[in-house]
């Protein structure tokens, strides 16, 4: 199977292949312009608040909207600032391009709004020359510009979960708590805020759900780190393993650093000689024998990536060592524009509804609200510790777990971990959540109800808590069994 780049993958849409310049003007220029007038919103409406918060004489609550923007600013800095991966010259201590690049890194997140601007500027125009473009060539590289990795990424990433769903909690709470004696223009400038918020982080969410599984396929971080990637192609040492079938056996060297894995096809050369044997194992490059008459060579270079040699070589009497299986691994294409629209509505009506119904809980009862939540976070990070692809739980780990365990409270992403079983994940968190969901709201409804002077506006949330979750569902299912991506097997070897 060949892994392409982005830039060269055939795009579709609901089953229809696209052309190049309908993929850069669908999966490109809208998704682009969309993101900038969303981001643009979202802060003028923040803004906004917070203006309004202080003209009605609530300090706090403006300086709570005020610090909830920079959250993602400072994580983003911190985790950029701490990973020695990012730095350009990270084995020479604080070198002038180490300084350079640092004094860089604190005016961009200083003066972040900037920073995000120009980043969606540069994909708008990109995605503007794919579009006008007549030449496939030339249309390839105005996407690949388009979806180069930028740092800046980051910060996207995690402001739908540090900025925009803590704003849409704070606001709620707000509304909820403090109705009476809110001004009109006030609760309108909260509304819109919740709104945009919401929408930011059912898009990250769609983006991000199943983004481990389609990464197999050729998915990266958009923060790729560049200088990690430079360090590992002129330091690392490739190894040689040795594939082999009834017919031939091929020598692949491949970078084991690369964080880009890259699979090709080889059509195996036609031997007289035959071996029975299907199983493949590690040899060293010297046994090689390159004077062999019926030795076959042939080089495939990747532009800025480590070069890979695929060499077929006749069969041997020496014995076998290191023996490994072939295992296939199942991952995702990436999602379609249609599919990403069913996505985008099935989240933002699961978030509603869940925000709602933890919201007008936690007015009536604040304690039991916050053990509740707390016990979700226990059983879903226990149940994602046990499912996850991988037995090695780090210690540096904890903190992304903790990170992670407090988005399920919301919803869900793979995410730096991969579901084993994702139909057992994804439709057992749902009913996880809904049950959770309907709970909080019949308790209040029946204990609390009738005790409250404007309850129609509480029974108007029960009844929309509860048509969010039936909505939701209806667009999971139809996303899961129509326009999910299709799965793709991967080859992996597995050492036994």
């Amino acid at each position: 199977m060949t892994n392409e780049s982005d830039s060269t993958k055939t795009k579709t849409l609901l089953g229809y292949e696209l052309s190049p310049r309908q993929d850069a003007l669908v999966n490109y220029l809208l998704p682009s312009v969309s993101a900038c007038l969303l981001y643009k919103f979202i802060v003028a409406a923040d803004i906004g608040v917070i203006f309004r918060h202080y003209k009605d004489e609530d300090p706090i609550w403006a300086s709570l909207t005020l610090s909830m923007m920079y959250l993602p600013v400072l994580g983003s800095f911190m985790i950029i600032i701490s990973d020695i991966d990012y730095w350009p010259d990270a084995d020479e201590g604080m070198t002038r391009e180490n300084a350079k690049w640092f004094f860089r890194q604190t005016i961009e997140h200083l003066f972040f709004p900037c920073w995000n601007m120009w980043r969606y500027a540069e994909r708008i125009f990109w995605s503007i020359e794919a579009v006008r473009s007549t030449e496939a060539e030339d249309i390839s590289k105005a996407i690949a510009q388009a979806s180069a990795p930028r740092i800046i990424e980051l910060y996207v990433f995690l402001q739908a979960y540090l900025h925009s769903l803590p704003q849409v909690l704070l606001q709620t709470y707000i509304l909820i708590r403090h109705n009476s004696s809110i001004a009109k223009e006030s609760k309108d400038a909260q509304i819109f805020s919740i709104v945009l918020n919401l929408a930011k982080v059912a898009m990250t969410t769609t983006y991000y759900q199943r983004f481990k599984a389609q990464k197999l396929t050729g998915s990266q971080y958009p923060w790729l780190k560049r200088n990690k990637l430079l360090r590992s192609g002129q330091t690392s040492r490739a190894p040689t393993v040795i594939l082999r079938n009834s017919q031939s056996r091929s020598v692949v060297q491949a970078n084991r650093n690369s964080n880009i894995s890259r699979y090709y096809n080889v059509e195996p050369a036609v031997l007289t000689a035959r071996r029975r044997s299907s199983d493949i194992y590690l040899e060293p490059e010297s046994r090689n024998d390159a004077s062999s008459p019926n030795t076959a060579e042939l080089q495939i270079n990747e532009p800025g990536t480590s070069g890979t040699q695929i060499i077929t070589v006749t069969s041997r009497n020496e014995p076998d060592f290191n023996i490994k299986r072939i295992v296939q691994v199942k991952g995702l294409q990436e999602d379609d524009m249609a599919g990403k629209l069913i996505a985008f509505a099935w989240w933002f009506t699961f978030l509603l509804g869940r925000i709602l119904a933890i919201s007008i809980f936690a007015y009536f009862y604040m304690k039991a609200c916050v053990w509740s939540m707390v016990g979700h976070v226990a059983v879903v990070v226990a149940i994602l510790v046990y499912d996850v692809k991988t037995d090695n739980i780090k210690r540096e780990k904890a903190i992304f777990f903790l990170f992670i365990g407090l988005v399920y409270v919301f919803c869900i992403i793979e995410f730096k971990i991969r579901f084993k079983k994702a139909y057992f994940i994804y439709y057992g968190f749902f009913i996880l959540v809904f049950l959770e969901n309907l709970a909080m709201c019949l308790i209040w409804f029946n204990l609390q109800i009738d005790y409250l002077e404007n309850d129609y506006w509480f029974r108007y949330v029960f009844f929309i808590t509860i048509a969010c979750g039936l909505l939701s569902f209806s667009a999971m299912v139809f996303y899961l069994t129509v326009t999910k991506p299709k799965s793709v097997s991967i080859p992996v070897a597995v050492v036994d």
